[in-house]
C-alpha cells in the first residue's frame, strides 16, 4: 500500500491481510464479518471505502456481477475463474494458458491494465446434489 502510496490504517491493513490469506472470492459483507474478528469497530462503509481503493491501484480485484454481489480478489496474477451458476463459489484456476498482455500491446498499441477471465459452469459440491 505503501508504494501506491496509500496510508496504511488498521483497517486497510486487516482487509488486506484477510484477502491475501484467503482463497476465497468474498463479498463486502464477507470480508466485513472476517475482519470483525480483528478490528471489531470496522464498518461496512469503511470495508466498501478501502476496496474501492484497493481496487483503483491494482492491490486486489474487484470482480462484478450483473446477478450477485460483487467480490473480492486478493490474487492478481493472471488466471481463470470457475463461477458455480448455482451457489455463486468462485475459485480460481492457475493456467499458463492466458493472453499475454505485453504481446496485446506490442500488436495493436493498445496498453492493458488488467484481465479478467471467468468460465461458468457447476462446481463440484454443486454437481453432487
Amino acid at each position: 500500500m505503501q508504494d501506491k502510496g496509500l496510508r496504511i490504517t488498521p483497517q486497510r491493513e486487516a482487509i488486506l491481510e484477510y484477502l491475501l490469506s484467503t482463497d476465497e472470492h468474498p463479498s463486502a459483507r464477507g470480508i466485513l464479518e472476517s475482519v470483525r474478528k480483528k478490528v471489531p469497530r470496522i464498518c461496512l462503509s469503511t470495508v466498501y471505502g478501502t476496496l474501492a481503493e484497493l481496487s483503483k491501484h491494482n492491490i486486489i480485484k474487484e470482480l462484478e456481477f450483473d446477478e450477485m454481489e460483487n467480490r473480492y480478489e486478493g490474487n492478481i496474477s493472471q488466471h481463470i475463474n470457475l463461477v458455480c451458476v448455482r451457489c455463486g463459489r468462485i475459485s480460481d484456476y492457475m493456467t499458463a494458458h492466458t493472453i499475454d498482455m505485453e504481446q496485446v500491446r506490442q500488436a495493436t498499441q493498445f496498453r492493458p491494465i488488467q484481465s479478467r477471465f471467468e468460465l461458468y459452469g457447476v462446481c463440484a459440491a454443486c454437481g453432487k446434489k
